[in-house]
């Protein structure tokens, strides 16, 4: 099955349905307009096609259903951490944060 547009669903903590509340979140948690916007930059590559941006596996760490996870980086110190499901075109956004921060599981 090829994914033409794939979904992003955030799997944080606090329940975040839509842009508009991840907006407010990261704009809490980065002060800088700046790394709020390059992190949408990733999250709309990732929506084209997470695939592509899978080079960074996290080793011996999957989701809770077993799908490898996958980091993405925003800045050199902040990354995203994800994983995908082809079948059903979805990605699932665990982490956004410092590095330390978003590896921690």
């Amino acid at each position: 099955m090829i994914c033409e547009k794939w979904e992003l669903k955030f799997l944080f903590r606090k329940r975040i349905t839509n842009l508009e509340e991840l907006s407010e979140f990261l704009a809490k948690e980065f002060p800088h307009e700046e790394v709020v916007m390059l992190i949408f930059d990733k999250l709309y590559l990732l929506r084209e096609d997470p695939k592509k941006y899978a080079r960074e596996k996290l080793k011996n760490q999957t989701d809770k259903d077993g799908r490898p996870l996958f980091s993405i980086e925003v800045t050199g110190d902040i990354r995203i951490v994800y994983s995908f499901e082809p079948k059903n075109c979805t990605v699932f956004i665990w982490r956004i944060g410092k590095h330390k921060k978003a590896y921690r599981f």
